[in-house]
């Protein structure tokens, strides 16, 4: 990554990381301790991080490695103030952040999974062992069974004898469940360019955690006299979110040409306009970046206080949805019985 910069600003605020870096004592010791506390686990960010000061990584690492740049604003901000370490404790929540994946899914909604595995376990044993039963005994009776009681048997027979199938094709129904859920999350990111889009998803969890991000980053590269457009495009980086990335990155091209300010560029309405109007402010005057931190802190602790998305409902839900079927299949398999019965008393 070329930076714009001269020669001698550009040693400087890498030399500044370097410092950082080195110094970083105080910082590893926190982290330590606050990792330790009872029912707290090290994320693989906070390990990524103690091993990265650990073996002193150089400063070109940190600006240009992904996996690191995210990290830089909690070194940065140790260092500026390493005698009062307790404002780190919302960047320290956002590094315990972890991405949902498949794991992550199935850990959120591990209790229908539950529910439905027990559900088929049950649908399973009748189909074996009970609904067999039913069969020949209608069969012998020659009852004409509605096309309610018709289906149910012969989903009880698939499942009867072809029991691996059956639950291949539950698994794969899972699987894309699951796929559709980060299909429309790729797709809301992709489209977030939409004010639509945008507003439904602003001031959401994630947009404030990427939000924290990316004004923590480049608060901190901006005090440590980073070059605008440089620190605007490692903030983007440091989002760890794809729009907001390719926002930066537009936002740094544009502003690097003057003249004009950062407001007035087009691709600026993306932001929030306070953060702009700080870049503005530290472009005049070459202030601004404390006033920043002050918004990136604002940003991290709203989004420790932000619910984590409810899901509890979709247990009971899904309850209620096996015990309609349970409760449909039953009248479906004893209706036939009860006109026999009938019949018969006749």
């Amino acid at each position: 990554m070329s930076h714009p910069a001269n020669a001698t600003e550009e040693a400087d605020y890498l030399r500044r990381i370097d410092d950082a870096v080195a110094h970083s004592g105080p910082l590893q010791q926190w982290l330590q301790s606050r990792s330790s506390q009872v029912g707290e686990f090290p994320s693989k960010e906070t390990k990524r991080l103690l091993g990265a000061l650990q073996d002193r990584v150089a400063a070109d690492c940190w600006m240009n490695d992904p996996s690191l740049v995210p990290l830089l604003p909690i070194v940065l901000r140790a260092a500026a103030n390493p005698e009062d370490l307790s404002g780190l404790e919302p960047w320290y929540r956002l590094l315990l952040q972890r991405p949902v994946g498949w794991l992550g899914l199935l850990r959120i909604f591990y209790y229908p999974f539950l529910v439905g595995l027990a559900a088929l376990s049950l649908l399973v044993f009748f189909s074996v062992f009970i609904i067999p039963t039913f069969v020949a005994m209608y069969d012998e009776f020659e009852l004409r069974v509605p096309n309610d009681t018709k289906l149910i048997f012969a989903l009880c027979n698939f499942l009867a004898t072809q029991t691996i199938a059956a639950v291949g094709l539950i698994a794969l129904g899972i699987a894309l469940a699951i796929g559709l859920i980060k299909f429309i999350g790729a797709a809301m990111d992709f489209m977030e360019r939409s004010r639509l889009v945008g507003f439904l998803r602003r001031g959401n969890r994630k947009n404030l955690g990427s939000m924290a991000r990316w004004s923590g980053a480049l608060s901190e590269l901006l005090a440590i006299g980073t070059p605008a457009a440089l620190a605007v495009t490692i903030a983007g980086i440091a989002s760890q979110r794809t729009w907001l990335r390719a926002q930066s990155r537009r936002l740094a091209l544009s502003g690097a040409k003057p003249p004009g300010t950062w407001s007035e560029q087009r691709c600026s309405r993306s932001f929030a306009r306070s953060a702009i109007a700080i870049l503005d402010m530290h472009s005049e005057s070459g202030e601004g970046s404390s006033v920043l931190r002050d918004l990136a802190q604002s940003y991290a602790v709203r989004w420790c206080n932000r619910p984590r998305p409810f899901y509890g409902w979709v247990g009971p839900v899904l309850l209620l949805m096996v015990a309609a079927l349970v409760m449909h299949a039953m009248l479906a398999i004893f209706m036939p019985m009860l006109s026999l019965v009938t019949s018969l008393s006749r």
